[in-house]
């Protein structure tokens, strides 16, 4: 079944096997493990494709501490009902991405999510001249324009566009004024804001570390950081230093920031917050101005001292 189809079932689930290393994998994981369902997510390679990849595997040993099975390294190869029932047995058939080893797992329900395929087949776009990628998404300009000047494409189905709902709903708005009212305004789609609801949430705008290094030069960038405890866990105890942000800086303008990055409790909030700010190009130095609210957490970001390249341990020690 799909991500949707979950939602929709109409007995328990049983144990859950969740293939794909998406965000959609990882928060239907977290969220049935969370109900308390026996849960494990089966993986090719890395987690969270595109994502700042030090904060993937830091959401991916959370739920693992809390109880999330992980097979990672695994592609299925043949799902085979072993027995009827609401839910029924299956057995999952598995080999090594890299190797020659195989697996079994036996569940109730897989739930698949390695990501969608635009559905521009059917509409037979060749025959009116439209460009497609090889992906089969379609290729569009800046005016999310395809190759043919009266036919556009806007949201998941564009190549190269972020595949999110607010970013389809923003620019066919701008689209639409473009079109019926002669704005000239343009969706811009670079630093978008997003949140990836795993148990320990996690929020980003702009570049990971691993790409910014890539576009700018590891010589050009610093990176600030530091774990931090939530007033809200503080008292439990619970998932101490778990929660981190990051911020990935341009020395060569002023510390720009170019990539924001935040693990913890109400990341699209904290995130949200700040999108305007990275949006028009604020510098750390701006960041630091900024006077923090305490006690929350988006104020650690006000406070950021410690730098990667100093080798200092960025963990928490006090308030």
């Amino acid at each position: 079944m799909t991500s949707d189809d979950i939602f929709q079932l109409p007995y328990h689930p049983g144990k859950v096997l969740c293939i794909g290393a998406s965000y959609i994998a990882l928060e239907c994981a977290g969220f049935l493990a969370g109900l308390g369902i026996e849960t494990s997510v089966m993986v090719r390679s890395i987690l969270l494709r595109g994502f700042d990849q030090q904060v993937a595997n830091m959401i991916g040993d959370h739920m693992e501490d809390h109880g999330v099975k992980f097979y990672r390294g695994w592609v299925p190869t043949e799902i085979v009902k072993i027995e009827e029932g609401t839910p029924p047995k299956l057995l999952v058939k598995a080999k090594e991405s890299d190797g020659d080893g195989t697996i079994e797992v036996e569940v109730n329900t897989v739930l698949i999510a390695i990501g969608r395929d635009p559905c521009t087949g059917a509409l037979t776009l060749e025959n009116a001249g439209v460009q497609l990628a090889k992906s089969g998404k379609i290729i569009t300009d800046e005016a999310d324009q395809s190759s043919v000047s009266n036919i556009f494409a806007i949201g998941d189905v564009a190549e190269g566009r972020t595949e999110l709902t607010p970013v389809a709903i923003h620019a066919g708005n701008l689209l639409a004024k473009r079109l019926a009212e002669g704005s000239t305004i343009l969706a811009d789609y670079d630093k978008v804001p997003t949140t990836v609801f795993t148990p320990l949430e996690y929020g980003c705008i702009g570049l990971s570390e691993e790409d910014a290094i890539k576009k700018y030069g590891a010589d050009d960038i610093e990176i600030y950081h530091s774990n931090f405890q939530p007033l809200e866990l503080t008292l439990s105890k619970r998932d101490e230093n778990r929660s981190y942000c990051k911020l990935v800086c341009l020395k060569s303008e002023n510390e720009r920031v170019v990539g924001f990055h935040y693990l913890g409790p109400n990341a699209g909030e904290v995130t949200q917050g700040f999108a305007l700010g990275i949006k028009l190009g604020a510098t750390k130095t701006d960041i630091d101005s900024t006077i923090g609210i305490h006690p929350t957490t988006a104020e650690t970001f006000t406070t950021l001292n410690i730098t990667k390249s100093s080798g200092k341990s960025a963990l928490k020690t006090g308030c």
